[in-house]
């Protein structure tokens, strides 16, 4: 594992990057699905997102800052991605060892699902998957191409602030959702679950997470990561949890992934290609949000309003960075997912 030093990005570059982090994690992870019910207004919401960016923004920037620091790849930085999708339901919120919710409609039929052992493993499944790529990856790619900058974000200063923030509500939600919700954990299952992301974090730093060499081949149209981010993303959303949705669900994280895999080694492949797969990904998460059904405490108006704004919001960002032209991290955009 390369270590060696790498100057800081430029002041603006870092601050647009950390704040875009820090921001648009929170609501990837939690918002753009619009099953939450009411959140209090616009300050409610403002409090939701400011709470839950050292938690989701902190871990879009802690990937960030070790992948670039350690010379990952995009393989390496979706492993750190994907402890972190597995630390959060098994962890943090527990979800996954929670059987009965009263503020969500419907719950139990999500976290029995497919269920084996006491698990339901069609919503391990979406939802190590779905922070892995909504809560991580997306914000982390649109964050990079609005900072243009592929050097090092944080110093040391800023790398300790966000790891203690990240730690603090991290214990908050968990402690929270212990005494609100009283999950079926124990040692074991918390010991399993931080093995799986210890696992995880061990196999990003070493080999298998090194940018892989590119091959003389052209690669896809901008337009055409951009549709396959979206129909991937939307057909993952619009499939039952089920035993058979559990099984649809594996099939297309395999073909889906073999295909990008394929691509991101192709010499035509930039930074443009990954942000277009990105966006298509949150237009369609955006517009599935639409589908929701209606939370508790919420009226149809609210929650299409707050539909429609988020998809506002997707598609101004997504404008945004499909407009810039980011320079490649050595080689770590090229050949590596």
């Amino acid at each position: 594992m390369t270590t060696r030093a790498r100057p800081a990005a430029a002041p603006r570059a870092r601050a647009v990057g950390v704040v875009t982090a820090l921001l648009l994690a929170p609501v990837c992870a939690e918002l753009l699905q619009a099953y939450l019910g009411d959140l209090g207004g616009p300050g409610g919401l403002a409090f939701l997102v400011l709470f839950l960016a050292p938690l989701y923004g902190g871990a879009v920037l802690l990937v960030r800052e070790v992948s670039v620091r350690t010379q990952r790849g995009w393989t390496g930085r979706l492993l750190l991605a994907g402890a972190f999708g597995v630390a959060m339901p098994t962890v943090v919120d527990l979800s996954v060892f929670t059987r009965t919710r009263d503020d969500l409609d419907g719950w139990g039929d999500i976290v029995g699902a497919a269920s084996f052992g006491g698990i339901g493993w069609s919503a391990v499944v979406v939802w190590v998957v779905g922070h892995a790529l909504m809560s991580v990856a997306a914000p982390l790619v649109v964050a990079e191409s609005l900072a243009g900058d592929p050097r090092p974000w944080l110093g040391r200063t800023g790398l300790g602030v966000v790891g203690v923030g990240f730690v603090l509500v991290a214990v908050a939600l968990n402690r929270d959702h212990v005494a609100q919700h009283a999950p079926a954990v124990d040692a074991l299952r918390y010991a399993v679950s931080a093995a799986v992301v210890v696992a995880l974090v061990v196999l990003a730093l070493g080999p298998l997470g090194r940018p892989l060499p590119a091959r003389e081949r052209p690669g896809p149209s901008v337009r055409t990561c951009l549709a396959a981010g979206f129909v991937a993303l939307a057909a993952f959303d619009l499939t039952p949890m089920s035993w058979g949705g559990l099984g649809l669900h594996l099939v297309l994280l395999v073909v889906a992934g073999g295909g990008v895999a394929r691509w991101a080694r192709s010499t035509g492949w930039t930074p443009r290609h990954l942000a277009a797969l990105a966006c298509g990904a949150l237009v369609a998460r955006t517009l599935v949000g639409f589908l929701a059904p209606l939370p508790q405490d919420t009226t149809w108006a609210e929650k299409i309003s707050q539909n429609i704004g988020y998809l506002v919001l997707v598609l101004v960002l997504a404008a945004l960075t499909l407009r810039r032209r980011t320079p490649l991290p050595d080689a770590t955009a090229r050949g590596d997912t």
